[in-house]
């Protein structure tokens, strides 16, 4: 219990920090619209600036971090317990819809997004979260996609995925204070 007050002080603490960094560039931090807000399409939140890209589920640059992430289920091994998620970077899948998309290679940090969020560890700075439909969690809408606040990547690693091949894997947790996650069942 006292060790859960340290960790949301300190997590309070490194918000703080990185807020003051945040306000120099819009890209980073709070969007327009209030955490639970929902989109229909990634199109919206792209024309909302919630999320900047379509398809990608990490935006950002490898020099100054990950700016968003959309959290739908789409890799190996992602696992979502709603104020905390471990995810999977990019890279490595099969382009082909029949094979729905399974891993056929390694990932690596080298790719720009999966830097990006890497250097996120770093940075301390909040990357806003939007989730998209997920059968495997209950914190997931079951339709179109929503904000759903602000977290930090706590850990960014190599790690072997059930497919066999090495994953860029990523623990992120939710910044404290914000209005708490919808439920689907």
């Amino acid at each position: 219990m006292a060790a859960e007050r340290i960790r949301q002080r300190m997590m309070r603490d490194l918000y703080n920090e990185a807020d003051l960094a945040m306000q120099t560039d819009p890209r980073f931090g709070k969007p327009e619209y209030p955490v639970g807000t929902t989109f229909q399409s990634r199109e919206e939140c792209v024309s909302a600036g919630v999320h900047a890209l379509h398809f990608a589920g990490i935006h950002g640059t490898n020099r100054l971090g990950a700016f968003s992430i959309c959290l739908s289920g789409g890799y190996e091994d992602d696992k979502d317990e709603g104020h905390f998620f471990k995810y999977a970077g990019t890279g490595g899948q099969s382009d082909s819809f029949s094979s729905g998309g399974r891993q056929v290679a390694d990932q690596t940090f080298d790719h720009p997004h999966n830097s990006a969020l890497k250097k996120s560890v770093e940075t301390k700075r909040p990357v806003r979260v939007v989730r998209g439909p997920n059968d495997k969690s209950k914190y997931a809408p079951a339709e179109g996609y929503r904000y759903d606040g602000l977290y930090v990547v706590e850990k960014a690693y190599l790690d072997k995925g059930v497919s066999g091949y090495e994953i860029c894997r990523y623990e992120l947790r939710r910044v404290p204070g914000q209005p708490p996650l919808p439920i689907k069942w």
